[in-house]
């Protein structure tokens, strides 16, 4: 009886992975297949003039890994997701957030450097809005009661890397894909203010 429940349970684990890496492929292949395409942003004014724009970021990105373009991608964006849904904890949440946000920066400027422009748009597109996830999951967590003084400061260093990368990254996109980086700028510009506004009250 036992061994039939452990069969059961093996199963049924192997039908919820294979079913969330269907969901995963499907919506790689739809985020991918569109050229140079991002949706508005909502909610978000910037000013850009407010945004310091420095010669060199002191930030470390993490490595990203296996790159979008390798068969085994979607695997690793299951293995993200499962981690995300069991992560609770909002500071956790949020440094996981950054850590997948920048990992996707890396990856998306190692891919257009690499000659897949459109690929690489679409990866820093994810960049972004994962950088906005964390962001809002950093107010959660101090309006939870966290010290979130370091993690905001790491916040800080993390929006303005993007910014540079992003800037990079801009004058090797064909030229109808320098809009699409215009508006990706928008996330980092306008989660330094809010990192920034954050920090300041306290």
């Amino acid at each position: 009886m036992l061994k039939l429940k452990n069969l059961f349970l093996i199963l049924a684990s192997l039908v919820f992975a294979v079913g969330i890496l269907g969901v995963s492929v499907v919506r790689t292949t739809a985020q991918t297949s569109t050229k140079f395409k991002i949706a508005p942003l909502a909610n978000v004014s910037p000013s850009p003039a407010v945004t310091p724009t420095p010669a060199k970021v002191d930030y470390y990105l993490a490595y990203p890994g296996i790159l979008p373009d390798h068969f085994l991608y979607s695997i690793k964006m299951v293995r993200d997701r499962v981690l995300l849904f069991f992560t609770n904890e909002p500071l956790k949440k949020a440094e996981l957030l950054l850590l997948f946000a920048d990992k996707r920066l890396g990856a998306g400027q190692a891919l257009i450097e690499g000659g897949k422009a459109e690929l690489g748009v679409s990866t820093l597109t994810k960049a972004e809005k994962y950088l906005e996830r964390a962001i809002e999951q950093a107010k959660v967590a101090k309006n939870a009661g966290k010290d979130t003084t370091a993690f905001y400061e790491k916040l800080r260093g993390a929006t303005l890397k993007h910014q540079e990368v992003l800037e990079g990254v801009e004058q090797k996109v064909p030229e109808q894909a320098k809009p699409v980086i215009e508006e990706l700028k928008k996330y980092s510009r306008a989660g330094y203010e809010s990192v920034v506004g954050e920090a300041m009250n306290k």
